[in-house]
């Protein structure tokens, strides 16, 4: 009896701490979700440079640039990639490329008319929920130009919504490219852009979900097109706990440099904003513009 006692004593003291032990287990099993955690994310804006530019040769020719691409993403490994002026044929590459990338696009876009807006994600970190687009114009749903100024391109936004694997935090990715220039119909042009990518943006993710606006939008500054942003969102580059200075535009070593390309948020913790300036990817330059990247947590 004294034994069965004293069995009975010990299974009381242990049970609980090996129980807890278990289920401490079981909540860092990779690719298993644990509910309270928070998500780390990595975010990138890049614009490629169009393959169609006849101009660019040498180290600027999109047959030299794809391979420093490849290494400098697979450095980065950023979780999403919002990507503009991707091309058909870039668009294979970097799928050929990109190993554990899957790609979003625009469905008939990848020519010189422009909409390259492309979208990547690591299948391994993140699953898609569902990928939409529409265009910046006055009738978005369908193909158009924008019809606020005179350009003939087509501009494009294309959006996803992620799941974070390891933690089950969901969240959602606009990729947009919106209207080039410099006269006050430009900028109303981008005024337009801005508000059109709230708005659907809005209706897709609501108030509350943690979302990321990202992309070439042709202006360093909220009075020539940025002001609709800065009401609903903040700005990485600005707001980051650490940031840099260089400018995202390096117009391949020329002049005119700004920072055309932003990482808008809100409902996450921005911790890192910085610009992927480094020349040690093979090439002088892997575009005409540097990728930026923000370092963000989902609570």
């Amino acid at each position: 009896m004294r034994a069965i006692n004293l069995m009975s004593r010990l299974l009381c003291l242990f049970l609980p701490a090996l129980l807890l032990s278990c289920c401490e287990q079981g909540k860092d099993e990779p690719g298993s979700p644990s509910e309270g955690k928070a998500a780390q994310i990595t975010v990138m804006s890049f614009n490629v440079r169009s393959s169609t530019i006849a101009a660019d040769t040498g180290d600027r020719h999109w047959d030299r640039r794809k391979a420093a691409v490849q290494k400098m993403v697979k450095e980065i490994r950023p979780d999403v990639i919002g990507m503009q002026e991707a091309t058909k044929n870039q668009r294979q590459d970097l799928k050929n490329l990109l190993d554990g990338y899957e790609l979003f696009e625009v469905p008939g876009t990848g020519t010189s008319k422009g909409g390259n807006t492309v979208l990547m994600y690591n299948t391994s970190a993140l699953e898609a929920l569902q990928c939409k687009s529409f265009f910046l114009s006055g009738t978005p749903d369908k193909p158009s130009v924008n019809g606020w100024n005179e350009e003939t391109q087509y501009r494009t936004t294309i959006w996803g919504q992620f799941r974070h694997r390891g933690s089950g935090k969901e969240f959602f990715v606009a990729d947009t490219h919106m209207p080039l220039g410099s006269e006050s119909r430009d900028n109303t042009a981008r005024a337009n852009a801005a508000t059109l990518n709230i708005s659907r943006m809005k209706a897709a993710a609501g108030e509350d979900a943690p979302l990321f606006i990202v992309g070439d939008m042709n202006t360093s500054l909220p009075e020539k097109g940025l002001a609709p942003y800065y009401e609903w969102l903040s700005n990485a580059r600005e707001k980051a706990v650490k940031t840099d200075a260089t400018l995202s535009f390096n117009n391949y070593g020329g002049g005119s440099n700004s920072n055309l390309d932003h990482i808008f948020y809100r409902n996450v913790i921005v911790s890192e904003f910085r610009t992927v300036s480094g020349k040690n990817y093979g090439v002088t330059y892997i575009s005409d513009h540097y990728p930026v990247i923000c370092h963000a947590t989902i609570l």
